[in-house]
């Protein structure tokens, strides 16, 4: 059995080393085309672009204002729409994730324009300002990534698609405009999509998706952190304990004096004392459950996008892996078929010169013989 293996690998090894017969197997499927490439590289820049731009106006809001719900918002602007735009912008197919992005931008600029100021009042300039900008900039890119007619389609695609004018609590829509989009080009869909790219192409992409979510859920957590940190600071929150307190302390002082000058009138102040600080605890009790209430909502807002990042990259793996699984297994059959009909065109190469030559060498040589006998028995 040994045997048979070696010299099977040592024939594959003869004829791979051949010129004329030389292979290189080739795995993963077919490379992505210079537009599909430059487009994805594009859209993938745009994505840092967008959330620098983001996150910078929304620390400007912060800065700018004492208000905590403002801060709040924009801390809550900047987590939502960073990570809407990691999900759209780094997707396998490049066009699909031009298309999204777009329109993700243009959403956020139309809800800032009409909601801006109930979010963030006399500073919502700033966001609409961002938001403008970030739509002329991916309007730009997607016209220097396109020819001209291509360029007109997909604007007058992502012009007519309905998008929706409310947001909740920041929930940007997850698009699905492939089918759409198909259809607005009038291409099959089986045409749309010739390529995912080579292996190494589809584990660059992997590898830059990982880092991505990896970077955006460590700016998540940290904005969560800042948003519960926020709320335990609220100062509204704070005067009303700070003003029982001070009347509290003030009534003490009182009653060591009238403690020492009337003690009859000790009664009257104990009944005083009930009445100020049954109040003052009752408010401590709501403001602790309302502090604990906000900060379960907030660790379920956190629990819940973290499940949807886990979810996420969970059917990227997957879908990566069959990816790779499928293509690596098709090369590897058209390998050994390939390999197969080389050792058939071999084998009949080799009994055809050990059995064909010597057998026409012999038919010749007795060829010759025989002339030579006929010749001779002429001349007798």
């Amino acid at each position: 059995m040994k045997t048979k293996i070696i010299a099977s690998l040592l024939l594959i090894t003869v004829l791979s080393s051949c010129s004329l017969l030389k292979f290189q197997p080739q795995f993963g499927t077919e490379a992505l085309s210079k537009q599909d490439l430059n487009t994805r590289m594009a859209v993938r820049s745009y994505y840092k672009s967008f959330t620098g731009q983001v996150i910078q106006a929304a620390d400007s809001i912060v800065a700018s204002t004492e208000e905590p719900s403002i801060k709040a918002e924009a801390i809550k602007w900047k987590g939502a729409a960073t990570s809407a735009c990691a999900r759209t912008a780094f997707q396998s197919d490049a066009e699909i994730a031009l298309v999204d992005t777009w329109l993700l931008a243009k959403q956020m600029d139309a809800y800032l324009q009409a909601r801006g100021t109930v979010h963030f009042g006399e500073l919502s300039p700033i966001a609409e300002a961002c938001a403008n900008e970030l739509v002329s900039e991916i309007q730009q890119m997607a016209k220097r990534s396109n020819d001209k007619k291509h360029y007109e389609e997909l604007l007058s695609f992502v012009e007519a698609y309905p998008l929706t004018s409310e947001l909740y609590e920041w929930q940007f829509s997850k698009f699905d405009t492939r089918p759409l989009l198909i259809e607005h080009l009038q291409i099959p869909d089986s045409l749309y999509t010739s390529t995912i790219g080579t292996g190494a192409e589809v584990m660059n992409d992997f590898t830059d998706r990982m880092s991505v979510y990896n970077e955006q859920i460590q700016s998540q957590l940290a904005w969560e952190k800042d948003l519960i940190l926020l709320t335990l600071e609220n100062d509204s929150l704070a005067e009303p304990y700070l003003a029982r307190i001070d009347s509290l302390s003030q009534m003490l002082n009182r009653l060591a004096i009238v403690a020492q000058e009337s003690p009859e009138m000790m009664g009257i102040i104990a009944v005083r004392m009930r009445e100020e600080l049954t109040p003052v605890l009752h408010d401590f009790n709501t403001g602790m459950r309302t502090s604990i209430y906000e900060l379960s909502q907030e660790r379920q807002h956190l629990q819940k996008y973290l499940d949807e990042q886990r979810v996420l990259l969970r059917d990227d793996i997957q879908q990566s892996g069959k990816v790779l699984i499928k293509e690596t297994t098709d090369n590897l059959i058209r390998f050994i078929r390939r390999i197969s009909r080389l050792i058939v065109f071999v084998v009949i190469v080799l009994v055809t010169v050990i059995f064909g030559l010597p057998f026409t060498l012999g038919y010749l040589l007795a060829k010759a013989r025989f002339k030579s006998r006929q010749s001779t028995k002429k001349d007798e």
